[in-house]
């Protein structure tokens, strides 16, 4: 049986929030109270009240669940990021090697945490407009070519915002920015589940590489991948969340 915030080696957790769920004036007034001064400055510099509630609940979220999973309070966690703009706990804030990347879209806003794995998380609409040029401009021969294949729209879209989010998680879990560049690896789904590849020019990053795509709530494409120590595949359990009110188990991706 599988719990909200118990983490175990080789685990991967994600949290997510509808934000038109998250309306409640007490729960966002907690929202700000456990804000660090300097995100709470940031956060009045937002001009749109959209984009505020979005940022307000996405930082909430990530204290809600790094508190509980290091057990430690929420105004307790703090932050620092690499070179690239990758976030990071603080060695400080707890010795559990736990690790976490954030993704929001239109709408929702997740959290992905792993032990003892470096994760990246990416989450799309599936209703955005696509423009799919984009493809040959960020990937591979090999993915663009899966591309071509497909002559229905939907299903190339389908298909294109599969690739992006898993680039995107790659690259977020990695933690070096688009420097990587986006062609000079590829995705390849074998028996429906993804896989990495390489180009020999960029070798892989060391380490055992698991990657998960799913449909979220029938809108979002959601890709999260984990550089991890152990050879056997993890699931990915799912939890529809709204920080510090309530928390569902939802599944999971295996």
């Amino acid at each position: 049986m599988y719990y909200p915030f118990s983490l175990q080696p080789g685990d991967v957790h994600l949290y997510y929030t509808c934000l038109d769920k998250v309306r409640d004036r007490a729960l966002i007034d907690q929202y700000h109270h456990i804000l660090s001064p300097e995100e709470f400055e940031a956060l009045q510099k937002i001009k749109s009240a959209a984009k505020r509630h979005e940022s307000l609940v996405t930082k909430a979220l990530s204290r809600y669940v790094l508190s509980r999973c290091c057990g430690v309070a929420p105004e307790a966690v703090r932050f620092c990021v690499n070179r690239h703009g990758k976030p990071a706990l603080l060695p400080s804030v707890t010795p559990l090697p736990i690790r976490f990347n954030l993704s929001h879209c239109k709408g929702l806003v997740g959290c992905a945490v792993a032990w003892e794995a470096d994760v990246g998380l990416d989450i799309e609409d599936q209703n955005r407009c696509v423009n799919l040029n984009l493809a040959r401009r960020f990937f591979s021969e090999s993915e663009i070519m899966q591309l071509e294949k497909i002559r229905d729209a939907g299903a190339k879209q389908a298909l294109f915002l599969q690739l992006w989010t898993l680039k995107e998680a790659y690259v977020k879990a990695v933690g070096k920015g688009l420097s990587l560049g986006l062609d000079h690896f590829s995705f390849v789904f074998d028996k429906g589940r993804p896989d990495i590849r390489f180009s020999p020019e960029r070798p892989a990053t060391p380490g055992i590489w698991h990657f998960f795509t799913a449909t979220l709530l029938a809108r979002y494409t959601v890709a999260v991948g984990a550089e991890s120590l152990y050879k056997q595949r993890p699931d990915v359990h799912l939890y529809a969340c709204i920080p510090f009110d309530n928390i569902q188990s939802q599944w999971r991706i295996p």
